[in-house]
């Protein structure tokens, strides 16, 4: 292969076009071969801008060319999974956006085509990578002490969105939520035994029939606890998220990725603030890369990708149930 990763991107919707295809642009280790879109007029539009060697609606054009050496699909949720398992098959490295699949048996398929093929997959948990929440993970490695973490995610995400649609998107929970639950988990270091939501449908519930909002706590094998907020009634003058950190008489607080404040790691506290809001899209395509090129580990690898989904279908089992819901390694290490 070449020293080039050569991309098709499948789904050219505002994502792709506003945040991957210009990543992309920028970063000399990729070159976009091909836009594929179902509709005619955005495969052609996001050819143009990141230009593409050809545009198509034909996704078997991408997943043949032998060109074509990784493929970053942004397409909506319900389709993830089958588009991840096919282009395994055909030997293309894969980037998927979240989420992984709508439930566990899509996730294990993916994990059992990407293993088959032994391509590399990297599932788009984009936070985990933002220079602040690396800055925070190297401050906690040295704290042995168990942690206290919080993070809100709150935005107004109307009805009539698509990811409300339980067979499309999965719901609030399952489509964006898993973000936040790869977070945690990241923060933490330690292994997640039980996940205990609260909440419901805050929206109209005429027109969204899955919960939408709550509160869920999981708890790691350590004693470490993480809680996240998650509101779609929420404000949009007001922050979408923050993050707190409390662990060992220490204490970290990041605002919106933009902003980081830590307490008693040094003899001073700290700060740091951001030219503009990095929620780590590039460095995590950026360790794509290098995975590919160099074939290493990927970032938020099959592992990573299936313990956030599965975290994110037991949130709505615990919904339901009103009750704790465990978790062991065997439900996610597929």
């Amino acid at each position: 292969m070449s020293r080039t990763v050569r991309v098709g991107v499948i789904g050219c919707g505002g994502f792709a076009r506003g945040v991957h295809i210009p990543n992309l642009k920028r970063n000399p280790k990729f070159a976009i071969r091909a836009a594929m879109d179902v509709e005619e007029s955005a495969a052609r539009a996001a050819a143009e801008e990141a230009g593409a060697h050809y545009w198509t609606t034909d996704i078997d054009r991408v997943l043949s060319d032998p060109q074509v050496d990784a493929v970053f699909i942004t397409t909506r949720h319900d389709s993830h999974a089958e588009l991840s398992v096919r282009a395994a098959q055909a030997g293309k490295h894969i980037l998927c956006e979240k989420p992984m699949g709508l439930n566990v048996e899509q996730c294990r398929a993916v994990a059992h085509a990407v293993r088959e093929a032994g391509v590399k997959y990297t599932i788009g948990y984009n936070r985990g990578h933002s220079p602040l929440t690396v800055k925070a993970v190297e401050l906690l490695a040295g704290v042995p002490a168990k942690k206290l973490v919080y993070h809100r995610m709150q935005a107004p995400f109307p009805e009539e969105h698509w990811t409300h649609r339980a067979e499309i998107g999965g719901g609030r929970f399952v489509g964006e939520g898993c973000h936040n639950f790869d977070l945690i988990c990241r923060l933490m270091g330690s292994a997640p035994v039980s996940v205990y939501a609260s909440g419901g449908t805050f929206l109209d519930p005429e027109r969204v029939r899955i919960p939408d909002s709550g509160i869920v706590t999981i708890t790691f094998a350590d004693g470490s606890v993480g809680t996240t907020l998650i509101a779609s009634a929420g404000c949009a003058l007001f922050p979408k998220e923050a993050l707190e950190v409390y662990t060992g008489g220490r204490a970290i607080f990041i605002n919106d990725f933009k902003e980081m404040e830590h307490y008693g790691f040094d003899p001073q506290p700290g700060r740091i603030t951001l030219e503009t809001q990095d929620k780590g899209q590039a460095a995590e395509i950026d360790a794509f890369a290098d995975a590919v090129l160099n074939d290493t580990e990927p970032p938020n690898n099959l592992l990573a990708a299936a313990r956030a989904a599965v975290i994110s279908f037991k949130v709505n089992e615990s919904i339901t149930a009103g009750s704790p819901v465990s978790i062991r390694e065997d439900d996610y290490a597929f």
